[in-house]
């Protein structure tokens, strides 16, 4: 077929060369250029021929050689014909002897081309007659090798099947191998809280596993797969990273650790983490596998974790500074700290300790032998009990002893001490040892002051007994005196002797209220303070009635709630209530009725911001309201003072004790009591006594 196809374009060749030829000469002799379509046609069939040809003749050297050749001639002969067509636009040139010789040049090519043409058709039967010999040769083997390659085919097909049936074999357990994989790694992802992606780079396809969906708060295959429905549940805050994952995975073909949030559909805030590796099949599909990991709770560990080493950063820095003024105020407390190791029976002293003894700190080994060398001989006894008991029974009593010190001073030193257990649970003894030597100095003065109060006591008494039976007799004689002057020799006075006489009846008078005033404020220091219950409704009673004569002359009206039951003293309760109103009419205004209301009610302390106190403690607040002369709110707590007075003893008789005696009552009773006033708009007492 080769040979065919080679004689027929060297055919084809030859006689477009002729058709050329003949078109060239048709416009040679006639002039029309009607002739010069066939001659293009027929020279683009000439070329095309070549082309066709030198394919062909490609694998034979020979054959190429001759064609390049006839090339060379069919090109010469061409140029001729160029020349032709180029010479006759302008003149005629059938006539020239140049053409007559180029003609017949021309022609002699015609036959170079066809002798040319003859010689490879000629090579081509010689091809088609050795081939055709081999080819005889060859075919009376045909149906030995047919048999034979149907005989081998056979063998090769039993042996693919038995093969084949051990492939199947193995890729039926290898599936099976390959679905328990699936499925364990289906329930890794559950229990491990991950999920798995695929993207394709060829297609541009991504894949998400059922559980990658559920991290994301939806069912599985919910929704398709891809950077826009992913973007859905992306925290806001995180969006960028999020593309910017997306655009690395397309640029590098892989992912290194990202991390970034959710927001589910629940609204639950969930932290990601995910890592990509490229993956190349067999047939050059590029994947990038990828694992996403929902760390919530590793999140919130890593944070605890991190605030817990910060907190502990903080406090080994707070340690640092305890221990630094631990040192400190051990040296500014004049104490010693020390520890006695249960396991090893061996002591330890804080630098201090070794201070106290008079020593350079840590200078020896602390041993109960080495601390009895500074006991003093007189008190060694309990250093030595108290060892004893610390190792019988891991408990000491407190200890007060003496030292003397490496300089010969003798200090009193005081220590306490417990058991230990710390979390590695070893057991030990930690104490404190304070050098007490002032305490103890100031302990003896304060004894020594003691004596000396309690005789300033004594002697206290006994001016009292003077003043309540002593001095209260020369007075009597003096106002019976001057009661029997007034009887009998007042008229023999004159005017002058008379006003003596008046002013010192009144400072009589005045030194018996104020002996007397005295008197009941040092018997409510020195009485016994025994509580009963009492009814403040009957001590108002008894007041009223001691009082009912003033009540009468004033005219006052005295308005009052129910009144509580407490624990008291009687005689003090009802002081305390005689001496309010009497101050209450004392103070009314003049050509005013008198108008004093008593209320009560049961108060918790912190709502009261008087009494300064946040706890839950009740009390009884008992008010007394006049609407009296009042004083100026800025002498309210100078009027429970002793002999304290805000107006003349020719205005308002009195001494300025009554009302301290008040404060002294509500005092013993842990009350407090309080004024409240606006001059010219009467005052407010208010007595606050515990429930």
């Amino acid at each position: 077929m080769h040979t065919y196809e080679v004689n027929l374009e060297l055919e084809h060749l030859f006689s477009y060369i002729k058709d050329s030829e003949n078109s060239m000469r048709g416009y040679l002799i006639s002039k029309d250029t009607i002739y010069l379509e066939p001659y293009r046609t027929a020279t683009k069939n000439v070329n095309n021929t070549f082309l066709s040809l030198k394919k062909l003749t490609l694998d034979n050297k020979r054959q190429s050689e001759n064609l390049q050749d006839l090339f060379k001639i069919v090109n010469k002969r061409y140029e001729y014909m160029k020349a032709y067509s180029e010479q006759s636009r302008r003149v005629d040139i059938t006539n020239s002897s140049s053409f007559k010789k180029n003609f017949r040049e021309s022609s002699k090519l015609l036959v170079d081309i066809r002798n040319k043409l003859n010689e490879m058709v000629d090579l081509e039967e010689s091809y088609l007659k050795a081939r055709n010999s081999e080819y005889n040769n060859q075919i009376y083997l045909t149906p030995i090798l047919t048999l034979g390659i149907l005989f081998i085919t056979l063998v090769l097909l039993i042996f693919a099947y038995n093969q084949t049936t051990k492939d199947v074999d193995k890729l039926q357990a290898a599936y099976t191998k390959l679905k328990k994989s699936q499925f364990l790694s289906y329930q890794a992802e559950i229990l491990s809280e991950f999920g798995t992606w695929e993207w394709n780079l060829n297609t541009n396809v991504i894949v998400y596993s059922d559980n990658l969906y559920r991290i994301l708060g939806t069912e599985p295959q919910s929704f398709e797969a891809g950077q826009e429905n992913f973007m859905k549940f992306v925290h806001e805050e995180d969006y960028q990273i999020v593309n910017d994952i997306f655009d690395k995975i397309l640029k590098d073909e892989h992912l290194p650790y990202s991390y970034f949030r959710i927001t589910r559909k629940d609204n639950e805030i969930r932290y990601l983490r995910s890592i990509g590796k490229l993956f190349v099949d067999d047939l050059g599909n590029k994947t990038v596998l990828g694992v996403t990991v929902d760390i919530t709770d590793e999140h919130y560990k890593n944070e605890l974790l991190k605030s817990s080493n910060e907190d502990l950063i903080s406090a080994n820095k707070e340690l640092k500074i305890f221990d630094e003024s631990s040192r400190q105020a051990e040296i500014l407390g004049q104490y010693g700290s020390w520890v006695l190791s249960y396991d090893t029976f061996e002591f330890k002293y804080s630098d201090n300790k070794f201070r106290l003894l008079g020593c350079k700190p840590q200078s020896f080994n602390p041993t109960i032998e080495k601390l009895l060398e500074f006991v003093h001989p007189d008190d060694k006894h309990i250093v030595i009990e108290a060892n004893e008991s610390a190792l019988k029974t891991k408990e000491i009593p407190n200890m007060d002893y003496r030292i003397i010190r490496k300089d010969g001073k003798i200090r009193h030193f005081k220590t306490i001490a417990k058991s230990f257990v710390d979390l590695s649970g070893t057991e030990s003894m930690i104490g404190t040892t304070q050098d007490v030597t002032d305490d103890y100095n100031k302990s003896e003065q304060l004894r020594n002051r003691n004596k000396e109060l309690e005789q300033n006591i004594k002697e206290l008494n006994e001016f009292n007994h003077v003043a309540s039976h002593d001095l209260q007799e020369p007075l009597r004689k003096i106002q019976t005196f001057i009661s029997r002057i007034n009887d009998k020799e007042k008229d023999n006075l004159s005017d002058f002797g008379k006003e003596y006489l008046t002013r010192i009846e009144k400072a009589s008078n005045r030194m018996r209220v104020l002996i007397n005033d005295l008197l009941q404020y040092s018997r409510n220091n020195r009485t016994e303070k025994i509580f009963e219950k009492i009814d403040l409704n009957e001590q108002l009673g008894n007041t009223l009635s001691e009082l009912s004569q003033s009540i009468e002359d004033k005219k006052a009206i005295i308005n009052h709630s129910e009144l509580p039951k407490i624990k008291g003293i009687s005689f003090q309760i009802q002081q305390l209530f005689t001496n309010l109103l009497s101050n209450s009419l004392k103070y009314s205004k003049e050509d005013v009725t008198p108008v004093i209301n008593i209320s009560s009610k049961e108060i918790i302390a912190k709502n009261e911001p008087s009494l300064k106190d946040d706890t839950n403690k009740k009390y009884h607040k008992i008010e007394f309201k006049d609407n009296g002369i009042g004083f100026d709110q800025e002498n309210a707590e100078k009027i429970f003072l002793l002999f304290n007075r805000l107006h003349g003893k020719t205005e308002y008789q009195g001494t300025g004790v009554g009302l301290a005696i008040c404060k002294k009552i509500v005092e013993t009773h842990d009350g407090q009591i309080f004024a409240k006033s606006k001059l010219g708009d009467g005052a407010t007492f208010t007595v606050y006594i515990p429930v």
